[in-house]
């Protein structure tokens, strides 16, 4: 195969911190796959790509890119499972990641008649111009994108209760609003994302809730493993195979599931936002009045 030809839209950097095997988590390690009907256990670095996704005339150029973004997402999960507390800068690094783990991915379409690469930019500027910061001016977009997560957002890790696991997607980091419809000038109000089985980062714009420190609770990690159906395109990923409860209950959930849509075209994108009702808050988020 050609170099760089099997391009990943979900990093196996990411997915191998779900291995069966927790003590070596690589990109040859296994991980369960099921796609709402059969489970079966599959080789992590076979997960999740397509020919020439991003780019077949520079290839190299966008897995250089990818691969140091990477390695920053790898750093912090590392810290994480050491059992060590991230520094500010961390949690920074780990937004950024998040965002980039779903505006890299596959489920949105391409239809500007461009190369991958060429739409993922696109997807770039756009949210943080627009989804993010709620401006159309991208000026000084770097400088503005520090001061607002300084401003507004924070995160949070919450780990899973004994006994029970987080699972992940192929399509894992969860955009989120609490208002139906979105806000126009503040849509994204909450992200999610399962960084291994015992552990979801969760950032939050704290104008709109506040996530306490503490573990999530069995109906939280129902909720969330629910959700990363809702948000996957075909698979979900498990460090073990799904059993009894949960097997019927990811079954109907397939079957109820509706994916999120996203097309990014030359004269813009258009992106559905995951929301989530006040009836099914997880126990670690305190909504509250926006602040002014």
């Amino acid at each position: 195969m050609a170099q760089y030809k099997k391009q990943h839209y979900l990093p196996a950097s990411y997915l191998r911190y779900f291995s069966e095997d927790q003590s070596k988590c690589r990109r040859d390690s296994f991980v369960w796959q099921f796609n709402g009907a059969t489970a079966r256990k599959v080789a992590v670095v076979s997960q999740c790509f397509k020919k020439y996704f991003y780019s077949k005339t520079d290839p190299a150029s966008a897995e250089r890119m990818f691969q140091q973004r990477e390695e920053i997402y790898c750093r912090f999960v590392d810290i994480i499972r050491s059992g060590r507390e991230p520094e500010v800068q961390n949690f920074g690094d780990l937004f950024l990641c998040m965002c980039d783990l779903n505006l890299r991915n596959a489920t949105h379409k391409n239809s500007t008649g461009q190369e991958g690469i060429r739409a993922y930019d696109d997807r770039i500027v756009m949210f943080f111009s627009q989804l993010l910061l709620g401006k159309f001016d991208v000026g000084n977009l770097s400088e503005d994108i520090k001061q607002h997560l300084h401003d507004n957002w924070r995160m949070e890790i919450v780990p899973a209760p004994a006994g029970l696991c987080y699972l992940t997607s192929d399509h894992p980091t969860v955009f989120m609003t609490c208002d139906n419809p979105p806000q126009a000038k503040h849509p994204l109000q909450l992200l999610l994302l399962a960084l291994d089985p015992g552990n979801v980062a969760v950032a939050f714009d704290r104008r709109f809730m506040w996530v306490t420190k503490q573990t999530a609770t069995p109906s939280d990690v129902t909720l969330f493993n629910g959700g990363q159906v809702n948000n996957a395109m075909r698979f979900i990923y498990s460090a073990a195979p799904l059993a009894g409860d949960s097997v019927r209950f990811m079954k109907e959930a397939f079957l109820q599931k509706k994916t999120p849509f996203s097309e990014v075209t030359l004269k813009g994108w258009k992106l559905s936002l995951t929301y989530l009702p006040p009836q099914s808050h997880y126990s670690f988020i305190r909504m509250k009045p926006p602040l002014t």
